[in-house]
């Protein structure tokens, strides 16, 4: 594992913790609310879960490769495998958050929000241009791979459920460690005069 991506893992965790505890700060209050900042709420948890089920890809990954418990083919289809099941998700709520960092930028043209309206026009952008030329080959790996569930070859069986078992396990921890971050931090800022004048008392996540 190069220095480089353990330097993106760090920073990935970071960014994950940061998306989690956002949401986390204004979910009791998203939820009381609805609307806009309710889904913004939950774009923010789906980006930090997609983020740290990738770090867990690959330190998992990894290990499985090198334990000899995963071939190099079927550590680049779970690759693959995890990359078709986020994408999309990953798409659709930077695109959401996007929108909204264009918006803050509009009602208030500082230095920080035009950059982060910049950056995160620039992601949604990449990963769009990236999906549209990864996606085919990724397909391709996944099919080549999983096509053993469906022929007598129990090898194949056995390397195919390797691969989806791996898959559920990064998958859930994702969601998992967005989902504690965010009942850690859930109601840890104050709740607003829109809330308390509608007379919303239970603001604890459900």
């Amino acid at each position: 594992m190069s220095f480089m991506l353990i330097l993106i893992m760090v920073a990935n965790v970071a960014i994950s913790f940061f998306n989690a505890r956002s949401a986390g700060q204004v979910w009791a209050e998203s939820r009381a609310l609805g609307g806009w900042i309710r889904l913004l709420a939950w774009c923010a948890a789906i980006q930090s879960a997609i983020g740290f089920t990738m770090v867990y890809l690959i330190v998992v990954g990894y290990v499985a490769l090198s334990a000899g418990y995963l071939s190099s083919q079927l550590f680049n289809s779970l690759m693959s495998l995890v990359y078709l099941m986020i994408i999309v998700p990953a798409i659709g709520t930077g695109l959401i958050i996007t929108i909204q960092s264009w918006i803050a930028a509009f009602r208030e043209k500082s230095l920080m929000n035009i950059g982060v309206a910049g950056w995160n026009t620039f992601a949604t952008v990449y990963n769009t241009y990236n999906a549209v030329q990864s996606f085919g080959p990724a397909l391709d790996s996944v099919t080549e791979s999983l096509g053993g569930l469906f022929d007598s070859d129990s090898d194949s069986d056995s390397q195919a459920y390797r691969v989806i078992l791996l898959a559920a396990i990064v998958l859930l921890a994702g969601v998992m460690t967005t989902t504690v971050i965010v009942r850690r931090y859930t109601a840890s800022l104050p709740v607003s005069e829109e809330v308390r004048n509608a007379g919303m008392r239970d603001l604890s996540m459900r």
